[in-house]
């Protein structure tokens, strides 16, 4: 057999390895496997939409509780911030984002940018809300330089 031809069946196995490993891979994580440790992410929330909102944070709660990265940061942009600010205590964002802060932490911890809740006027209800209201630019610059990837929601 010829070099040149053991050298693509072996870049076919690998190919093929790699199409038909990946469903495993995607059951497996269905079923309980998650690589511990894998990294640090940013949940950015800046829609107005709720629904967006909900399934950025419902992610973050379930990355915490898992352990699915060595560090989520919540931090709200913009006008999620506003329409946070706006919904009952007992609704079901509401509610996840007590559950994060419950676990404790520093990713139980949610940043809110000071420029866009006082462009808003909802410091206080930020605030009254336990979250943490600073200007959020430069330390999300920065995270980023530390390797952060941003989830953008």
């Amino acid at each position: 057999m010829k070099k040149t031809s053991l050298v693509r069946i072996l870049g076919l196995a690998v190919v093929f390895a790699m199409i038909f490993a990946s469903p495993i891979i995607s059951l497996s994580a269905e079923h309980g496997y998650s690589p511990q440790g894998s990294g640090n992410v940013i949940i950015l929330i800046q829609s107005a939409d709720p629904e967006l909102i909900w399934h950025g944070i419902q992610y973050a709660e379930r990355a915490i509780k898992n352990k699915w990265m060595d560090d989520v940061r919540i931090i709200l942009w913009g006008p999620a911030q506003k329409t946070i600010c706006g919904l009952p205590p007992d609704h079901e964002i509401m509610v996840k984002f007590k559950e994060i802060q419950a676990m404790g932490g520093k990713s139980a911890q949610i940043w809110a940018c000071k420029a866009c809740s006082d462009r808003y006027g909802v410091t206080d209800k930020i605030l009254k809300l336990g979250f943490e209201s600073l200007h959020t630019g430069i330390a999300t610059s920065y995270m980023i330089k530390l390797g952060y990837r941003i989830w953008n929601w």
